[in-house]
């Protein structure tokens, strides 16, 4: 093969998973039949990525060179000319492992043109055609490693469509549950209603311990899918259901069900899936480990159960699986495991298991391995309950115009102690230091250059060594920041609404923590938390939002809160401190309300006449928050939408905040960081 020059300056590492299906197999295909037939379930899965999968680095090839190459773990190696339209078509309809490369690659074709890349698969330790999805892996493996490399700014879900669409101009009659591996090894809750795709991730509040066996055995997925669609008809032949006659037309089962099993299997893939899923995505929610274990595991043994009896007779040359039900009847595994099922299409291919605890895992590993099967840990991490901020800083700022016409209030300067910092640094800081893994900055054309500056680029070595010592290093920490920061592009000032909606698809289906960014906070907590983290602590599942309380003279500027049954005892400050977070189950909202409106209508009940709970400028809300934004209003009444949808609850703030976007309260923040300076040069001296 042709010597190709690389551009060393850019090399991207990947890691793409495999995934298994925990939950909800067949239901993907089952669920696109609605296409057709509206009264069928829409398909519902639960999936999680792998511990295994594939490692790759992939670089540009320099100059004009339009050639992809490919080199495999087992150094098998493929070039393929990116113009050569009918090479791809030909290498993507052959049996090679190389057709889901051609696959993807002409698919990205019909969107980008991209250059030339070298992308080595140095290891690999997903299994393959054992239900894990490698074939979905490789796919999105190209896709990311060519988005990365030009920039494309695909989202998960853009790459997770292209691998697909790459996918099916291969033999592979692969569905769209596969393409999950672009999620990593998240538990993600996918729905299938027709051709439509919807992802949700589901947080696992404790950790699960499994471990997915290879059960060394051999099945006919083909034969599986053919079987299921054809239903009555297939158990008809075999005698397993009774009622069908040649002149009933006998037919596939889907999208129309014509007999008992027909229905029996819509049921089974669809309803009862549905609710399985719904009972399974509650106990991932639990947060004692052995209880979600037990209760996990026992929902997959059910889940089997009803397969077993529902599914098997419809095709049992496929289906019975001895080799899967030798694993999970197995009697030395039971005192290790609380229960499993089979995995993707069922049959004797892979198996899943729910482990008691991590030396359980372990011992469930040695028996599996004793069957002459292979055992593949698999460990659901406890995962935090919130990974992204939102921080808006595209919009108009007309409190300090004409000022901010020329430096938004996100870039005013404010010292802490002995650092002088733009605010939007503090505010950030204190999201990475709380265990924010991304920041999505809502930006325009100026602020989006201002933020590279800040976060994203260097500083002029001559510029440093004129700082003063106390600021050495902190360049490095505001490059650490960038490194966690998205941007996100609105292009018009306009509202928060407009701004919130262009982070969806980034959000990816999980709950989210937005902040002002023309904001400054600072805490007073006694246990020494930062005001975000007293909010995530607070975070129990539902939408929550930082509140302070506010005397009747400042209602006009800010939103008010009701709660109809506070907490008992009253949280800090209000009271003494608690060992966890109160909350305050809201019960109204109102933007900016009249004194009378508030004294009629957001009076709670405990607090000091006079005294109102008001927005303190930190959220955490859940995803379904974007159909309530869609439904558009002020952003107060959008969160009273989800209220009265879900439940909002409000957790009292130990600390204090300022707008900076208003000339007042930005020398308030001033003045009070002033007064802050000699109280903390004296316990300096005093320690």
């Amino acid at each position: 093969m042709a010597s190709l020059a690389h551009d060393e300056d850019q090399v991207v590492e990947l890691f793409v998973t495999g995934r298994i299906c925990l939950f909800g197999e067949h239901s993907d295909w089952a669920g696109g039949y609605r296409r057709f037939n509206s009264e069928v379930a829409p398909g519902c899965a639960l999936v999680c990525g792998t511990d295994q999968g594939l490692y790759a680095r992939a670089r540009k090839i320099s100059g004009d060179s339009r050639i992809l190459r490919y080199t495999s773990s087992d150094d098998q190696c493929v070039e393929l000319d990116l113009d050569d339209l009918s090479g791809l078509r030909q290498m993507a309809q052959s049996p090679s492992v190389f057709a889901y490369i051609a696959g993807c690659v002409l698919e990205l074709g019909k969107h980008f043109r991209v250059g030339g890349a070298d992308i080595v698969n140095y290891k690999s330790d997903l299994p393959i055609k054992k239900g894990l999805s490698s074939s979905a892996a490789i796919c999105v493996l190209i896709v990311r490693a060519l988005n990365k490399l030009y920039d494309l700014k695909l989202t998960v879900h853009g790459e997770m469509d292209i691998a697909y669409r790459g996918e099916i101009q291969t033999p592979s009659r692969c569905g769209r549950m596969d393409q999950c591996v672009a999620f990593g090894r998240a538990v993600t809750k996918m729905s299938f209603d027709s051709d439509l795709l919807s992802t949700e991730s589901v947080r696992a509040a404790s950790t699960i311990y499994m471990v997915v066996v290879d059960l060394c055995a051999k099945k006919d997925t083909k034969e599986i899918l053919k079987c299921l669609n054809e239903a009555g008809y297939s158990a008809e032949a075999q005698g397993g259901y009774h009622g069908c006659h040649a002149q009933d037309n006998c037919g596939p089962a889907y999208p129309f069900p014509r007999h008992d099993a027909d229905k029996a299997l819509h049921a089974l893939l669809g309803e009862m899936n549905q609710q399985v899923c719904e009972e399974a995505q509650e106990i991932l929610g639990e947060r004692d480990e052995r209880c979600a274990a037990e209760r996990l595991g026992q929902a997959m043994s059910k889940a089997q159960a009803r397969w077993d009896q529902i599914a098997v007779p419809l095709c049992p040359h496929e289906l019975k699986a001895p080799s899967l039900h030798r694993l999970l009847e197995h009697p030395q595994l039971q005192a290790h495991i609380t229960g499993g099922k089979g995995v993707g299409s069922q049959g004797d291919g892979s198996a899943q298991l729910v482990c008691k605890s991590a030396a359980d895992q372990e011992e469930a590993v040695k028996i599996v391995k004793s069957l002459n099967m292979e055992p593949l840990k698999l460990t659901i991490p406890k995962q935090k309950a919130v990974r992204t901020a939102i921080v808006p800083i595209a919009g108009a700022c007309s409190g300090m115009w004409p000022a901010t016409k020329c430096v938004g209030p996100w870039l005013f300067p404010v010292r802490k102690q002995r650092m002088v910092k733009p605010a939007i640094a503090w505010l950030c800081e204190e999201l990475v230091e709380a265990g924010l893994e991304r920041i999505l900055l809502v930006v325009n054309q100026t602020t989006e250059m201002e933020m590279t500056r800040l976060f994203k680029q260097r500083e002029e070595v001559a510029v440093l060594d004129s700082a003063s010592q106390h600021v050495d290093g902190y360049d490095e920490v505001l490059l650490a920041i960038g490194e966690k920061i998205t941007f996100v592009r609105q292009e018009k000032p306009s509202s928060i609404r407009d701004a919130l909606l262009l982070c969806e698809r980034e959000v990816e289906g999980e709950a989210f923590l937005l902040a002002w960014g023309d904001h400054f906070c600072r805490s007073t907590s006694q246990e020494g938390l930062s005001c975000v983290e007293q909010l995530l602590k607070a975070f129990a599942g539902r939408s929550v939002v930082g509140m302070h309380c506010v005397d009747k003279d400042e209602l006009h500027s800010t939103g008010v809160y009701a709660c109809k049954e506070p907490p008992t005892p009253l949280p800090p400050p209000l009271g003494p401190p608690q060992s966890a977070p109160a909350l305050w189950p809201l019960s109204r909202l109102a933007e900016k309300p009249t004194r009378e409106f508030a004294e009629e209508h957001l009076v709670t009940p405990k607090l000091p006449a006079g005294t109102y709970l008001a927005s303190f400028g930190h959220y955490i809300l859940t995803f379904s928050a974007f159909r309530a934004l869609r439904k558009g209003g002020h952003f107060t009444q959008i969160l009273d939408e989800l209220r009265q949808a879900e439940g909002v609850d409000g957790v009292l703030i130990e600390g204090t905040r300022w707008d900076l976007g208003n000339m007042h309260t930005y020398i308030q923040c001033l003045q009070a960081q002033a007064q802050d300076e000699p109280a903390a040069k004296r316990r300096r001296v005093d320690s």
